[in-house]
């Protein structure tokens, strides 16, 4: 008999949007060369390693991926051609990963040369949480969230409208591991019923 056991001691990534989760449309009517994205936060520093963002069958790219600071300095770019009609989630994998810091906002967004993108109106009315990363609400002091920027090649996206959620996620690995373990009770003092 041969027995073996494999151990994943890969770093756990966090994003902030579940993969299978989308509301709104998959592909709005919009055939504008434009670059989209998210402003984001993180409760502790790690590494982003890359992003993901929602393709309608429409939205053909090509595509580049970026991560920018709030001020708009560029900390990595990187292209992706995915030039079918399937519609669902991609993911673009940075070359090396970016170091950020903890309570820093930083915006993830991508450039499609073809539109027709995935939006949710109204969607950052309320800051997203997904630990340990945070999707600011448009009213937060480095909002408004739901950012765009219209033109050919793309640029940092300052554009919003409406708190728009163009379902664009950041691939986020901690720097150490979050410890998930819960609380637990080692005494009560006075004990209970008294």
């Amino acid at each position: 008999y041969w027995v073996d056991v494999i151990f994943d001691n890969s770093p756990q990534v966090y994003s902030v949007w579940e993969q299978g989760a989308i509301t709104g449309s998959p592909a709005v009517d919009d055939p504008s060369q434009v670059e989209l994205g998210m402003k984001f936060k993180s409760d502790v520093a790690g590494s982003v390693t890359g992003l993901a963002f929602y393709k309608g069958a429409t939205n053909t790219g090509p595509f580049v991926g970026h991560l920018w600071t709030l001020g708009g300095t560029q900390l990595a770019a990187k292209s992706y051609t995915n030039n079918t009609s399937e519609e669902g989630w991609q993911v673009i994998t940075f070359d090396a990963p970016v170091s950020i810091s903890a309570n820093t906002t930083y915006v993830i967004s991508y450039y499609t040369q073809s539109g027709n993108y995935a939006a949710s109106g109204g969607y950052f009315t309320a800051e997203v949480y997904n630990a340990p990363l945070r999707a600011l609400a448009t009213s937060d002091p480095d909002g408004p969230n739901g950012v765009f920027y219209y033109g050919a090649g793309g640029g940092f996206p300052t554009g919003t409208f409406g708190g728009g959620n163009y379902w664009v996620d950041v691939l986020f690995t901690p720097d150490a591991p979050i410890d998930t373990t819960p609380p637990t009770v080692l005494t009560v003092t006075p004990v209970n019923t008294a």
